[in-house]
């Protein structure tokens, strides 16, 4: 037992007594300095107790919904995953609706998101993207995480897109229509009428185009009928009564086209 003088009577007491027995001092062992560390060492506790506190709140689901809610804001677009195909074994299959095309980059910020948008753990990920309003049900682009990110356009990229989207048409004032061509290459394809003759311009986003000619005989339903003089196939287009452009070969419609009206 460590003896220690009180530090009021300097009678020799305990170190670890509570209470002086000759004069009733409390804690007759304890020097200031040692009040003051007993002091501090509290305090460092109680920080680091309050820190504690502070990481696990981080990690409360309300706060983690609202760091994904974010996570999602900060994506370049929105998207709706229309179909999802996974099976315990095999690669997770979806496919994506965007509302507009993408460039590289977001493509691939979007991919990510689609790819961790699910509860299952998938070792390969195979994304096929549509874009609204798209005519064609091919996909526009695919994306593949086996295991690294990769992809691919089928459709024009966001560039040419906006190229032909700013078309300036005023060179054909005689023009009849106008639709665009999705795909690898992708154009618009532009019909006008020269003295009796109709002919179809397909314009490329590189400035390039192809001019082919048809002949032209009316339908019965409002519609216009292209033939190819130069093929014996029965492969023709059709301009419906409201404005698309149809490809026609043995076994019926093969391509639909709405109207495409660039900048005016």
């Amino acid at each position: 037992m460590a003896l220690k003088p009180c530090k009021s009577c300097k009678h020799n007491v305990d170190a670890t007594a509570k209470v002086c027995p000759n004069c009733g001092a409390k804690n007759p062992g304890l020097s200031s300095g040692q009040k003051v560390f007993r002091l501090v060492t509290l305090l460092v506790l109680v920080v680091v107790a309050v820190s504690m506190c502070s990481i696990a709140s981080k990690d409360n689901p309300a706060e983690l919904t609202a760091k994904q809610d974010a996570s999602t804001a900060a994506l370049p677009t929105a998207y709706v995953i229309t179909k999802d195909d996974f099976r315990e074994g095999r690669p997770r299959k979806v496919e994506v609706l965007l509302p507009k095309r993408l460039n590289n980059a977001d493509l691939a910020k979007v991919a990510e998101a689609v790819r961790a948008d699910t509860k299952f753990k998938a070792d390969r990920t195979f994304i096929g993207f549509r874009i609204e309003g798209q005519s064609d049900r091919a996909f526009w682009a695919n994306a593949t995480f086996d295991p690294d990110y990769k992809a691919s356009l089928i459709g024009l990229s966001l560039h040419d897109y906006q190229t032909l989207k700013a078309l300036d048409l005023k060179a054909y004032p005689n023009r009849i229509g106008s639709w665009l061509r999705d795909g690898a290459p992708g154009y618009v394809m532009v019909l006008f009428k020269q003295g009796d003759k109709y002919l179809i311009d397909s314009v490329f986003p590189s400035g390039g185009k192809n001019t082919a000619t048809y002949v032209g005989k009316q339908l019965p339903d409002g519609g216009l009928r292209l033939d190819d003089p130069e093929t014996d196939f029965n492969e023709h287009y059709v301009v419906d009564a409201k404005g698309n452009l149809q490809g026609w070969g043995e076994n019926g419609v093969y391509m639909t086209l709405p109207p495409f009206n660039p900048a005016q």
